[in-house]
């Protein structure tokens, strides 16, 4: 293996190729790692493979209806493969896959599925016939299997149906937005920012998510280029100033983390398209008229956020397993080759040593998750405050509509006061689902403060770690000389590598960055963007980020809130007066009344404990997990030994090639993957400075 290789990931084809080669080389340390017996690194290293092997992009098209999603989505993919029309056609998410095979799989709500024909397509997932609407009604996705050059480099495009079209609908678009790596906001460049994007991108989008959003202005072609620019000029302000509003709102406008937000937010990305002439370029092989649509910078930007962006964190955490492995196998094959040519006697102190630093190392380890257990404790109380005026504050929002709500004395005639009820309590619902999420918001960023705080602590554990782990290895440590013939595995191997990459010192490089990456998911030194970050977030902590996003406690916070307001108050008795004062006041009593009840039967206050504290509880089980790891095997080896020196065995010719063979090449692995970890790490720190 070359150790200079350097890796070019910027586009599908070599992400995928980077892939490949780092699972095939995960596979190679995996095969080694069971034949030294290393049992618990080679089963991790199956999981990381067995991940890695599922991995692929999901890419969301989303915005209101009738502004040319499903036709961007087919400009995407070259050609006419989902229904688009003039009218709002997609009723369901309909989800685009590779296969060489088309067909579709439609999922029903009842939780079975049918196989039809792609020709049927429509059928099933539009409004554009009665027929049609009435069975998107009991679909709950539909995913189109079909040979497009886009998703055969493992991106999924979702179809969602349109913003404000229906209800329903909007809060399951709503809902995926948080498990998506990207979204594409697809607005007008007729009628940019309709009163419901404007809300949406206020209330709805979180302000972790605008670096996994682009925001394509469709219909470009139609206007002068002078006119483009400002359109998208426009665009970029305004967005910006919703998201810098926002995040004052969530984390306060004089605090830290809105400085640190502001400094590296960046800017919106907004590009202007024109969707269908794109499309009828594609089908007809026009490359004038693709440049036109200025389809190929938008696929280039999208390109680039999946594959650099997103994907380095995927790569980074591919290359962190390697290094943190690999030196875990060199670590074992150094033990082994010393302790056998030591004298029995002084093995066998050390050997003791070895199992006490083993102990030190848990028991230092139970004491941090002691600090973990307090950490989670104190965030939780320092929310208590927020909890106890959340019920309040809500009512208050409610208050407030009711209070502004205009009116005059003829709607308060029999037949308008229906309407002015319906109209009221929607306008209720919106508004306490808005107060709602931004407290959630605020929430969620007090936690992420204190798992990023915890995080940078633990450091501090992991060096220790490290260092305890240098001591074991050091312990076993033999003078060049007593070794026979051409000395040790580890002289070869560090001559090896010290000859071409320039890194030795018992690849004490290799060691800090992978077992130190390994203990938090491979982004320690990026923690403190980890408020503002979503993907950071998950890598970090694990696999709990995925559900706990503020989205993930703002569809929990309004889970009883959508039938809240749908009938419950008693019309007929405000016709007593018509007086417009006692009206409010009748129909305030009656809201009061429904969020007295809701505040009893609600949990929402134990529910956000118990997500602080599985969040918490995640930093402490992927420590748990990738030290165990070493742990375990270190002492399998140190025990293996023990046995081996009792029976007074001696090390092969055979052998002594075969572990040296080995060595070296996991060597020239370290020192290749070495090199991406460090071009990765730049990568994000440049992302994290931007």
């Amino acid at each position: 293996m070359d150790q200079t290789q350097t890796y070019e990931f910027s586009s599908y084809a070599s992400f995928r190729e980077t892939i490949s080669d780092l699972t095939e080389q995960l596979g190679q340390l995996q095969e080694y790692a069971s034949s030294l017996n290393l049992d618990n690194t080679a089963r991790s290293i199956g999981d990381v493979i067995h991940k890695a092997e599922g991995e692929h992009f999901e890419v969301a098209i989303v915005g209101e209806f009738k502004r040319g999603k499903s036709t961007l989505i087919n400009a995407i993919l070259g050609q006419e493969v989902l229904p688009a029309d003039v009218l709002p056609a997609t009723a369901t998410l309909n989800r685009v896959t590779y296969s060489k095979e088309p067909y579709v799989v439609v999922e029903y709500k009842d939780g079975t599925n049918e196989r039809v024909g792609i020709d049927r397509l429509a059928e099933y997932v539009t409004k554009l016939s009665f027929d049609s609407e009435k069975k998107a009604e009991t679909v709950k996705e539909a995913t189109v299997y079909y040979d497009t050059e886009f998703c055969r480099n493992n991106v999924d495009i979702i179809d969602t149906p349109g913003l404000n079209d229906d209800e329903q609908m909007t809060n399951v678009t709503m809902s995926i937005l948080p498990e998506i790596d990207a979204a594409v906001f697809v607005i007008s460049a007729n009628s940019p920012f309709s009163q419901f994007e404007k809300e949406f991108l206020e209330n709805k989008m979180l302000t972790s998510d605008l670096g996994r959003i682009i925001f394509a202005v469709n219909c470009f072609g139609t206007f002068s280029k002078e006119d483009e620019d400002r359109i998208v000029e426009t665009v970029e302000k305004r967005i910006g100033s919703y998201v810098m509003d926002k995040a004052k709102k969530v984390m306060g406008e004089n605090s830290k983390e809105f400085a640190v937000y502001k400094r590296k937010i960046g800017k919106p990305k907004v590009i202007g398209v024109y969707a269908k002439k794109a499309l009828m370029a594609k089908e007809a092989g026009d490359t004038a008229m693709l440049e036109e649509s200025n389809f190929p910078v938008f696929e280039s930007v999208l390109e680039t956020m999946l594959t650099k962006e997103r994907g380095s964190i995927t790569l980074q955490i591919l290359a962190n397993k390697i290094i943190s492995s690999g030196s875990e196998i060199i670590n074992s094959i150094v033990i082994h080759e010393n302790a056998l040519v030591m004298e029995t006697d002084e093995f066998m102190e050390k050997y003791q040593l070895a199992i006490e630093e083993i102990e030190d190392i848990r028991t230092k380890k139970r004491e941090e998750f002691v600090r973990i257990n307090n950490a989670a404790n104190e965030v939780f109380e320092k929310l208590q405050p927020i909890l106890d005026e959340y019920w309040v504050k809500i009512e208050e929002t409610a208050m407030q509509v009711i209070d502004e709500y205009q009116m005059s004395a003829e709607d308060l005639k029999r037949e308008k006061l229906k309407v002015v009820y319906e109209k009221l309590t929607q306008k209720i619902k919106e508004n306490i689902e808005n107060k709602a999420q931004l407290i959630c918001e605020q929430i969620q960023n007090d936690i992420n403060i204190g798992l990023s705080e915890e995080a940078v602590r633990l450091q501090s554990f992991q060096d220790e770690f490290f260092e305890s782990l240098t001591r074991i290895q050091e312990l076993f440590y033999v003078e060049p000389e007593k070794h026979t013939r051409n000395g040790g595995v580890v002289d070869s191997v560090i001559g090896s590598v010290i000859g071409t990459g320039g890194i030795g010192g018992l690849f004490i490089g290799f060691r800090e960055a992978g077992i130190k990456g390994a203990l938090l998911g491979g982004l320690t030194g990026l923690t403190t963007w980890v408020a503002t970050s979503f993907l950071l977030a998950t890598a970090i902590i694990g696999g709990v980020s995925a559900f706990f996003t503020p989205a993930g406690i703002v569809l929990m916070a309004l889970a009883g809130f959508a039938g809240t307001f749908t009938g419950k108050f008693a019309v007929d008795k405000f016709l007593v007066d018509e007086r417009i004062e006692k009206f409010k006041h009748g129909f305030k009593q009656s809201v009061s009344k429904q969020f007295h009840e809701m505040k009893i039967n609600s949990d929402f206050t134990e529910s956000v404990r118990q997500q602080v504290m599985n969040s918490f509880s995640s930093l402490k089980n992927q420590i748990e997990q990738e030290t165990e790891i070493i742990l375990q095997d270190t002492q399998r080896t140190l025990d293996d030994l023990n046995e081996t020196k009792k029976q007074k065995k001696e090390m092969s010719d055979n052998e002594k090639f075969r572990l040296q063979t080995i060595a070296e090449n996991v060597g020239e692995m370290l020192a290749s993957t070495y090199n991406l970890h460090k071009a990765l790490t730049d990568i994000l720190s440049d992302e994290d400075e931007e």
